[in-house]
């Protein structure tokens, strides 16, 4: 090789290795339009949204519980109704009203809706088999986000296969110490949920997404329900 074309060569490597230390220096500098950091309290809100809002389409997502115990929530869009099920127990919630079944044979009481509300779920009765509503959920979110000196960390993930985005928010507010990790999917499901709840710990994932609701999973066993109005 001619000595001029060495330091052509060298010339040229030095170049490519410049380059990144260049746009290093830009993005220090605030130069380079680099794109802003997401704010992580405005992740908790959103997270927080998407719960709170009407499933955009039908599904059935299985849980596995703490110790092993295996839960479904069953949610259709037209007409909106959740199905909670457990081991030996459901929670039904349809615009007519809220039915609870347990026992074996299961014995089932229905409670009809106030004209003037949409049924919404019992978290102390979900709390008991280790499930919390998303409304709940979201509730504890918007919260966490309200409060100024909560810690907030962002992750994301893979859950049953779904894209889902991770926060992890701790804090004290009213010498009550909260912590607790939310993941969401795509599809606006919560995916995940492990921390301490009104005293109880929880903790589930989500281990199966199935895009649609068969109708059985609103259906009540026999014998027929009893109704009683609020």
């Amino acid at each position: 090789m001619r000595p001029g074309e060495r330091r052509l060569r060298r010339h040229a490597t030095l170049l490519i290795l410049a380059g990144p230390i260049v746009a290093g220096l830009l993005a220090l500098t605030g130069c380079g339009g680099t794109t802003p950091p997401i704010d992580r309290t405005d992740l908790v809100n959103d997270l927080a949204a998407r719960l709170n809002q009407p499933p955009a389409a039908d599904y059935t997502a299985r849980y596995q519980l703490a110790g092993g115990a295996i839960a479904t929530v069953t949610q259709s869009k037209e007409p909106r109704r959740t199905a909670y099920r457990w081991t030996g127990g459901a929670m039904i919630l349809t615009p007519q009203a809220t039915t609870r079944c347990s026992g074996e044979p299961a014995v089932c009481t229905m409670t009809a809706a106030p004209a003037s509300a949409t049924p919404q779920a019992d978290t102390s009765e979900l709390l008991k088999h280790g499930l919390l509503p998303t409304q709940k959920v979201s509730a504890l979110l918007t919260a966490a986000a309200l409060d100024l000196r909560s810690d907030i960390e962002q992750r994301d993930t893979t859950i049953a296969g779904r894209p889902s985005s991770c926060v992890e928010v701790s804090g004290n507010k009213d010498g009550k110490i909260y912590d607790f990790e939310v993941c969401v999917t795509t599809d606006n499901v919560l995916g995940s949920f492990t921390g301490t709840v009104d005293g109880t710990p929880i903790e589930f994932a989500l281990t199966q997404y199935t895009p649609n609701a068969a109708e059985d999973s609103f259906a009540t066993t026999e014998p027929q329900p009893t109704i009683s109005a609020l």
